[in-house]
């Protein structure tokens, strides 16, 4: 039975293609791939598992609906029809891509090829891309929400971002700009700013927060965002009643048991020991004195520090969080530029205002395409918030 919905499906160049654009024959462009090294047969399995996976996926629907191939490039002027279902047939970065120029929309992503892309927005297959467009028709297949951001300059251009945002320089040099939010302003010089959606959240800022937290760890020799900290109680602080007594004192033995019943009651243990130079510290005893020394020792040194949940669990992972996470990427402090701006959580209603102060080649592009993009030079501001235009994937 056909569908009167029409069935976009939107295709995009594979590394071949492109490949050729360039070499213009096939033979220049196995002779320049082979000659870096690459391995052009794998270029050449890729674009003929592609080509198969979106004949398939057509074919399926050919007698179900008017289906039209429409290549990547030819987004920015498509016209879609409110009534539309669009097919992406591609990898993740194609569904992000499409998702900004529709309207309601639902969006089906469907791996052409599932050896080699994990396709996280990609949970079809050309096989099964026929039965899912009808019962999307028809009403059956569920839809996520997705929550998209926005960056939008005081001359009135504008910018969506599926997955994220980034601030900065062409080429990715050195930035110069003046960054505003929760009531700071800070002259800033770093590598950029990036800018993530909750559904953007497990990919380039992802990374990010996975550089920081590995750098954290060398510097200061402890988790940074770990779900437990280890923290080593100072003798001075914590046991220095312990030791305040000369060593000849005698302890009470029934007092001392009566401590280290209140330690039991109150300690949490990880971490190694602090040392076995600090229960030497006490005088030598013999008989069954010794042993409730070193049990209610080994109780006190190490305490454990639970952390509560973190900031970033309202957004990470999820694609319909009215909130956005930004970070700024390599900040350098100097006596013009500050570091103290560097993460936060943008909620809705509020902003991130960015000012730039870079002569030329400062951009702010989206979603990893560095061709749509805006010009972001001296005398321009930048409002990022959450855009009030929403997409639909089916699930």
């Amino acid at each position: 039975m056909k569908i009167e919905n029409r069935v976009i499906v939107v295709v995009r160049e594979t590394r071949l293609e492109k490949l050729l654009a360039a070499q213009n024959t096939l033979s220049q462009a196995k002779f320049y791939v082979n000659r870096l090294g690459g391995d052009f047969d794998d270029y050449e399995e890729e674009h003929r598992r592609y080509g198969e996976s979106v004949r398939k996926t057509r074919a399926g629907l050919d007698g179900l609906a008017n289906a039209q191939i429409v290549e990547r490039r030819y987004l920015p002027n498509f016209i879609f029809a409110p009534a539309d279902i669009v097919v992406a047939v591609g990898q993740d970065g194609l569904v992000a891509n499409i998702l900004k120029y529709l309207d309601g929309q639902p969006l089906i992503g469907v791996n052409p090829d599932r050896d080699r892309w994990d396709g996280v927005l990609l949970p079809f297959y050309p096989e099964n891309a026929a039965r899912i467009v009808e019962e999307t028709a028809a009403g059956k297949r569920k839809c996520r929400e997705v929550t998209m951001a926005r960056a939008r300059l005081q001359n009135g251009q504008e910018l969506l971002a599926v997955n994220d945002f980034f601030i900065g320089q062409k080429g990715h040099c050195s930035a110069r700009y003046v960054i505003k939010f929760g009531g700071v302003k800070e002259p800033q010089s770093s590598s950029g700013i990036i800018v993530s959606t909750g559904l953007g959240s497990t990919g380039w800022m992802k990374s990010v927060i996975a550089g920081a937290k590995r750098i954290s760890e060398s510097v200061i020799g402890r988790p940074y965002g770990a779900s437990t900290e280890s923290q080593e109680l100072s003798v001075e602080d914590e046991d220095a009643r312990f030791f305040a007594e000369p060593a000849e004192t005698a302890f009470e033995e029934t007092a001392f048991e009566e401590t280290a019943f209140e330690l039991e009651e109150t300690r949490t243990e990880i971490g190694p020991p602090a040392g076995e130079q600090v229960l030497a510290a006490f005088p030598a005893k013999t008989g069954d004195f010794e042993k409730p020394v070193k049990r209610a020792f080994m109780k006190k040194r190490v305490q454990k520090k639970t952390l509560g949940p973190s900031e970033l669990s309202s957004v990470t992972g999820k694609w319909s969080s009215g909130e956005l996470l930004f970070a700024v990427r390599e900040p350098f402090p100097s006596k013009t530029s500050g570091t103290n701006v560097v993460f936060g959580k943008i909620s809705g209603g509020e902003s991130l205002r960015v000012e730039s102060l870079m002569g030329e080649n400062g951009v702010i592009f989206s979603d990893g395409i560095e061709s749509d993009f805006i010009a972001f030079n001296s005398g321009a501001e930048a409002v990022i918030t959450v855009s009030g235009k929403k997409g639909f994937m089916v699930v």
